[in-house]
Protein backbone atom coordinates (compact mmCIF):
# COMPACT_ATOMS: atom_id res chain seq x y z
CA UNK A 1 0.00 0.00 0.00
CA UNK A 2 1.43 3.35 -1.06
CA UNK A 3 0.30 6.59 0.49
CA UNK A 4 0.09 9.83 -1.43
CA UNK A 5 -0.54 13.46 -0.68
CA UNK A 6 -1.05 16.43 -2.96
CA UNK A 7 -1.88 20.06 -2.30
CA UNK A 8 -3.49 22.40 -4.79
CA UNK A 9 -4.12 26.11 -4.34
CA UNK A 10 -7.10 27.63 -6.18
CA UNK A 11 -7.84 31.35 -6.46
CA UNK A 12 -11.53 31.00 -5.65
CA UNK A 13 -13.26 31.01 -2.24
CA UNK A 14 -13.65 27.68 -0.48
CA UNK A 15 -17.45 27.53 -0.78
CA UNK A 16 -17.32 28.13 -4.53
CA UNK A 17 -14.68 25.41 -5.01
CA UNK A 18 -16.52 23.01 -2.69
CA UNK A 19 -19.85 23.42 -4.47
CA UNK A 20 -18.34 23.32 -7.95
CA UNK A 21 -16.44 20.06 -7.39
CA UNK A 22 -19.30 18.46 -5.47
CA UNK A 23 -22.24 19.61 -7.61
CA UNK A 24 -20.89 20.41 -11.07
CA UNK A 25 -18.06 17.92 -11.64
CA UNK A 26 -19.34 16.69 -15.05
CA UNK A 27 -19.12 20.27 -16.34
CA UNK A 28 -15.39 20.31 -15.55
CA UNK A 29 -14.51 17.51 -18.02
CA UNK A 30 -13.27 19.93 -20.75
CA UNK A 31 -10.70 21.22 -18.27
CA UNK A 32 -9.44 17.80 -17.09
CA UNK A 33 -6.60 16.14 -18.99
CA UNK A 34 -7.25 12.52 -19.97
CA UNK A 35 -10.90 12.49 -18.81
CA UNK A 36 -13.55 11.91 -21.47
CA UNK A 37 -16.69 11.94 -19.32
CA UNK A 38 -18.04 12.03 -15.78
CA UNK A 39 -21.59 10.82 -15.18
CA UNK A 40 -23.39 11.18 -11.86
CA UNK A 41 -25.06 7.86 -11.06
CA UNK A 42 -26.35 8.53 -7.55
CA UNK A 43 -26.91 11.49 -5.23
CA UNK A 44 -28.45 11.12 -1.78
CA UNK A 45 -28.62 13.62 1.08
CA UNK A 46 -27.88 11.90 4.40
CA UNK A 47 -28.34 13.10 7.97
CA UNK A 48 -26.14 15.79 9.50
CA UNK A 49 -25.01 17.51 6.29
CA UNK A 50 -23.55 14.42 4.61
CA UNK A 51 -24.06 13.91 0.89
CA UNK A 52 -23.36 10.60 -0.83
CA UNK A 53 -22.37 10.74 -4.49
CA UNK A 54 -21.46 8.09 -7.01
CA UNK A 55 -19.83 9.26 -10.23
CA UNK A 56 -18.62 7.17 -13.15
CA UNK A 57 -15.44 8.49 -14.77
CA UNK A 58 -14.32 7.56 -18.29
CA UNK A 59 -10.70 8.05 -19.34
CA UNK A 60 -9.72 9.48 -22.71
CA UNK A 61 -6.12 8.38 -23.21
CA UNK A 62 -3.88 6.76 -25.78
CA UNK A 63 -2.59 3.35 -24.71
CA UNK A 64 1.13 2.85 -25.42
CA UNK A 65 1.66 0.24 -28.18
CA UNK A 66 3.38 -2.23 -25.85
CA UNK A 67 0.29 -2.31 -23.58
CA UNK A 68 -2.44 -2.35 -26.24
CA UNK A 69 -2.68 -6.15 -26.12
CA UNK A 70 -3.21 -6.02 -22.34
CA UNK A 71 -5.39 -2.92 -21.86
CA UNK A 72 -8.68 -2.38 -23.65
CA UNK A 73 -9.28 1.41 -23.80
CA UNK A 74 -13.05 0.91 -23.47
CA UNK A 75 -12.54 -0.49 -19.96
CA UNK A 76 -10.62 2.55 -18.69
CA UNK A 77 -13.32 3.86 -16.41
CA UNK A 78 -13.95 3.82 -12.68
CA UNK A 79 -16.62 4.34 -10.06
CA UNK A 80 -16.00 7.12 -7.55
CA UNK A 81 -17.97 6.69 -4.31
CA UNK A 82 -17.82 9.78 -2.12
CA UNK A 83 -19.23 11.14 1.12
CA UNK A 84 -19.17 14.91 1.37
CA UNK A 85 -19.23 16.29 4.94
CA UNK A 86 -20.19 19.97 4.91
CA UNK A 87 -19.40 20.61 8.59
CA UNK A 88 -15.79 19.41 8.19
CA UNK A 89 -15.24 20.56 4.59
CA UNK A 90 -14.06 17.05 3.75
CA UNK A 91 -14.83 14.43 1.17
CA UNK A 92 -14.04 10.77 1.88
CA UNK A 93 -13.83 8.74 -1.31
CA UNK A 94 -13.01 5.34 -2.76
CA UNK A 95 -12.32 4.50 -6.38
CA UNK A 96 -13.32 1.18 -7.95
CA UNK A 97 -11.65 0.72 -11.35
CA UNK A 98 -13.57 -1.11 -14.07
CA UNK A 99 -10.23 -2.48 -15.31
CA UNK A 100 -7.72 -4.72 -13.54
CA UNK A 101 -10.62 -5.84 -11.35
CA UNK A 102 -9.61 -6.70 -7.78
CA UNK A 103 -6.04 -5.56 -8.50
CA UNK A 104 -6.33 -1.85 -7.66
CA UNK A 105 -7.55 -0.27 -4.41
CA UNK A 106 -7.58 3.47 -3.91
CA UNK A 107 -9.25 5.56 -1.21
CA UNK A 108 -8.66 8.77 0.63
CA UNK A 109 -9.83 12.14 1.85
CA UNK A 110 -9.97 15.56 0.25
CA UNK A 111 -9.94 18.53 2.64
CA UNK A 112 -10.97 22.02 1.52
CA UNK A 113 -9.39 24.83 3.55
CA UNK A 114 -9.82 28.55 3.32
CA UNK A 115 -6.69 30.30 2.00
CA UNK A 116 -5.44 33.67 0.76
CA UNK A 117 -7.49 35.54 3.34
CA UNK A 118 -10.72 33.86 2.24
CA UNK A 119 -10.15 34.61 -1.45
CA UNK A 120 -8.70 31.17 -2.19
CA UNK A 121 -8.86 27.50 -1.32
CA UNK A 122 -6.21 25.00 -0.35
CA UNK A 123 -7.23 21.50 -1.45
CA UNK A 124 -5.44 18.65 0.34
CA UNK A 125 -5.66 15.19 -1.24
CA UNK A 126 -4.48 12.26 0.87
CA UNK A 127 -4.95 8.60 0.26
CA UNK A 128 -3.69 5.10 -0.23
CA UNK A 129 -3.13 3.18 -3.45
CA UNK A 130 -2.50 -0.52 -3.78
CA UNK A 131 -1.81 -2.16 -7.15
CA UNK A 132 -1.34 -5.90 -7.51
CA UNK A 133 0.15 -6.70 -10.93
CA UNK A 134 1.80 -10.03 -10.10
CA UNK A 135 0.71 -12.80 -12.47
CA UNK A 136 -1.56 -10.48 -14.46
CA UNK A 137 -2.44 -12.23 -17.74
CA UNK A 138 -0.59 -10.72 -20.70
CA UNK A 139 1.53 -8.30 -18.65
CA UNK A 140 5.27 -8.83 -19.18
CA UNK A 141 6.97 -9.90 -15.94
CA UNK A 142 9.45 -7.00 -16.12
CA UNK A 143 6.50 -4.54 -15.85
CA UNK A 144 4.94 -6.08 -12.71
CA UNK A 145 6.93 -3.91 -10.29
CA UNK A 146 6.33 -0.75 -12.34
Amino acid sequence: MKTFKSIIMVKYPRQVVWETIRDRLPEMVPFLDDVGAITQEYRQEQAAGCLQLINIWKADITIPPMLQSVIDPSTLSWTDRAEWHESKNTCHWAIEPHFFLNRIRCSGTTQFEQAIGGRGTRINFEGELEVTAKDFPGLPAFMEAA
